[in-house]
């Protein structure tokens, strides 16, 4: 007998144009297979190509000509040749993956050989977090034919398309144990012990992650959706960071696309130590555990910095794109939403 209770007022302008409203369960629009398209570090966007929902967008206005399917594979083809060959020459990855279509930037290949660059390091602490931050298993297949080839089984297939595009960026998240987190680095060993790992849930929207790096300092590393992040902002940031990060994402969910914030701050061992002590409790609470988690949680992600955003595409299932098409020739507006994106 409740009624409905709207958790954000960002869409009451467009809820007056629906006229007809259809019902779906997840799959049946989309594969559920993400693939990593675009990112934004430090502000500046990578990633070619064009996504499903911007080709039906621009074929409703009658520019299906400008993006032709196959004109756009064969350019993407090249761009990835000429990412790969800037990438041989710059560092080495031995894990990459070359037959998957992961990220395609050139230019991101070209700010991570720039030693002279501020952004090359924003590039390397952001896919260092992608490699980091996460709930995934690597495995190795065939360790005797392939010793460098990885696979990911995560439990979303968002957190596996995060860490397999980091692995063919040359960040790749190589084994978890008991001993530490190993990464390479553009080519360079890394191990980071790991403290504590607060999940994701679907009230949360964010999951963070504990280390200490080689360094020795303690990281959080936390991604989410921009509204949990953003509110946890330091008050001090940089606010055309948090700007430019911004539009990036709308641009990026205005393409079909699902974002996520990255982001990070660095915490003293008395911080930590005093908050561990909390989670610990809050882990083995017999009674309310869920909302002394979440409390302790809100104790220790703060003041957090942006690194980026992710942008995965949800492939759509065949033969939706021309179901859209007809329904719009029906005279239906269709509005869609997919996750954290959204296309019209």
């Amino acid at each position: 007998d409740a009624g409905c209770a709207p958790k954000t007022w960002n869409i009451c302008d467009d809820l007056g144009q629906i006229e007809y409203v259809f019902s779906d369960k997840t799959g049946t629009l989309t594969q559920n297979i993400m693939e990593f398209q675009k990112c934004s570090v430090n502000g500046v966007a990578y990633g070619e190509g064009v996504t499903e929902a911007q080709r039906g967008a621009a074929k409703r206005d009658g520019k299906a000509d400008a993006i032709d399917p196959e004109d756009q594979d064969r350019q993407l083809r090249a761009l990835k040749t000429q990412m790969l060959a800037g990438m041989a020459r710059a560092f080495k990855n031995r894990c990459i993956q070359k037959d998957e279509r992961a990220l395609i930037s050139p230019k991101l290949v070209e700010d991570l050989a720039d030693r002279s660059s501020p952004q090359r390091q924003a590039l390397i602490e952001f896919f260092r977090a992608l490699a980091i931050c996460h709930s995934v298993l690597s495995e190795r297949p065939e360790p005797n034919k392939e010793p460098y080839r990885l696979e990911y089984k995560a439990e979303s297939p968002d957190e596996a398309a995060l860490v397999a595009a980091a692995r063919d960026v040359g960040f790749p998240f190589v084994a978890k144990t008991r001993q530490g987190i190993d990464i390479e680095v553009m080519g360079q060993a890394e191990r980071y012990e790991p403290l504590q790992m607060i999940e994701f849930n679907s009230t949360r929207k964010r999951m963070s992650v504990v280390v200490r790096n080689p360094q020795g300092r303690i990281v959080l590393y936390c991604k989410g959706a921009d509204s949990v992040i953003y509110q946890r902002l330091a008050a001090d940031h940089d606010p055309a960071l948090k700007e430019n990060t911004a539009k990036d994402m709308e641009a990026f969910a205005n393409g079909g696309l699902r974002t996520l914030c990255i982001a990070y701050r660095y915490l003293t061992e008395q911080e930590y130590n005093e908050w561990s002590k909390e989670y610990e409790a809050a882990l083995s609470a017999v009674e309310d555990r869920d909302e002394a988690i979440d409390k302790a949680s809100e104790k220790i992600e703060h003041s957090l910095i942006i690194l980026g955003a992710t942008a995965l595409e949800d492939k759509l299932q065949q033969g939706v794109p021309d179901a859209i098409e007809t329904l719009h020739k029906a005279g239906i507006k269709l509005w869609i939403l997919t996750g954290t994106g959204r296309f019209i």
